[in-house]
């Protein structure tokens, strides 16, 4: 039985479903809304998982699942060195999104990683403080940062609506996840030229382990065919 980790809830797992049918593997409910159950209508061979999709990355590596689609954002931010415990078998053409640091629109100055490096600076020397990056991303934004020697940063946790953070006081920019930009915009936010952290999509991912273990395995290979074909 093969294990695999699907999203549970929101536009990813719409995406998900349109994806399955079109390679003739239709996923139906079972069980009640709550109870987050499914199944493929012709495939019984196939242990369906419905879960958040930040969850999945962390249960592909425990090797709870042997497969799973998610974002590759949220596998990039959960597990530090995720190379080492899954693959990345198929990049997909949906769950677009790119991590972007977004600045107040009044900053008109500030269109590169540079000046925002400058602004950093100015705090830090006016006002003994660090720019504050509100952020769901630390790892990413972090190593990003720092790759690029932007210095003088904090960042702040944020598990809610990241786009309102400076209005409310809380950071001073962000780096969040935007498909179109229009949230950016509603909330006074631009982005700069140098400052796309990750371009993501979903992507389907193997535990490594298990892989190597049953590459050979006739089902997980008729299976992977199915749902690597091009459409």
């Amino acid at each position: 039985m093969i294990r695999l980790g699907l999203p549970s809830k929101g536009r990813l797992k719409k995406q998900v479903e349109k994806f399955f049918f079109e390679r003739d593997l239709e996923l139906v409910n079972v069980g009640t809304s709550r109870e987050y159950l499914a199944e493929f209508k012709k495939e019984k061979k196939i242990k369906i998982i419905l879960l958040a999709a930040s969850d999945i990355p962390l249960e592909i590596k425990k090797g709870n699942l042997d497969i799973g689609i998610t974002g590759r954002d949220l596998v990039f931010e959960k597990i530090l060195g995720w190379q080492k415990w899954m693959l990345e078998f198929k990049q997909l053409d949906f769950g677009h999104a790119d991590l972007v640091i977004g600045v107040p629109q009044f900053w008109i100055d500030v269109n590169h990683l540079d000046d925002l490096e400058e602004i950093a600076f100015s705090l830090r020397l006016k006002h003994s403080r660090c720019l504050k990056i509100a952020t769901k991303y630390q790892n990413i934004t972090r190593e990003f940062l720092i790759d690029r020697q932007v210095t003088n940063f904090e960042i702040v946790e944020s598990q809610g609506a990241t786009e309102g953070a400076i209005v409310n006081g809380i950071a001073d920019v962000v780096a969040d996840i935007s498909s179109t930009g229009e949230t950016l915009t509603q909330n006074k936010l631009k982005t700069i030229e140098d400052g796309t952290l990750l371009k993501s999509f979903a992507s389907i991912f193997v535990n490594k382990r298990y892989y190597k273990k049953n590459s050979c395995d006739l089902e997980l290979k008729r299976f992977l065919d199915q749902i690597v074909k091009d459409e």
